[in-house]
Order: structure tokens, then sequence, then C-alpha cells
């Protein structure tokens, strides 16, 4: 009993302590920072939309991918939020 107890609290312990759930921001809050980021830019883009399967995680910063329509123009860029800081960081064309 002694085994599986130590088992179950040192699992506990790991998944407690697992740095995205220490991470000041969730994947859709940087999300939406970078939304409101890209939808203030001038001209003013008429559509903003994140590709979700593009969407990648380390343990310091989120990275998605845009579709932004200004006009007929299509443009995909590519946007960083940092977790700590809880800011957009880098916005750049894909």
């Amino acid at each position: 009993m002694t085994r599986l107890s130590s088992l179950i609290i040192l699992s506990a312990a790991a998944i407690a302590l697992a740095s995205p759930a220490l991470a000041k921001i969730s994947v859709t809050g940087a999300e939406k920072l970078c939304k409101e980021h890209l939808s203030s830019q001038e001209p003013a883009p008429s559509s903003v939309k994140a590709d979700k399967e593009a969407t990648r995680a380390t343990g310091s910063s989120f990275t998605y991918l845009f579709k932004v329509k200004v006009g007929e123009t299509t443009t995909k860029m590519l946007c960083t939020v940092d977790r700590d800081s809880e800011t957009v960081t880098s916005v750049k064309p894909a």
C-alpha cells in the first residue's frame, strides 16, 4: 500500500507543478490579445481569423497563425505572445 500511496502523491505533485499549469495566460486569452492587436492595425482589417491547427505553445510563449483580410487581400501573419508578461511580443508576415 505504501508504494501505491507514494506513487499517487508523486504523480499529483508532478501534475501540480507542470509548467503549463503555472502559466499566467491561457491559450484563448493569448489568442484574444493577438486578435485585438491585429484588429487595431491601419488600415483596419475586415476579418481576423486564427488558424487553430497552426497554434504552437512553448514554455515561454504562444505562437498563432492568423489570416488577416484587408479589402480583397488576405495576408497570413504570425503573432507571438509572451506567457509571463502577457503581451504581444512579435507580429510578422508568415
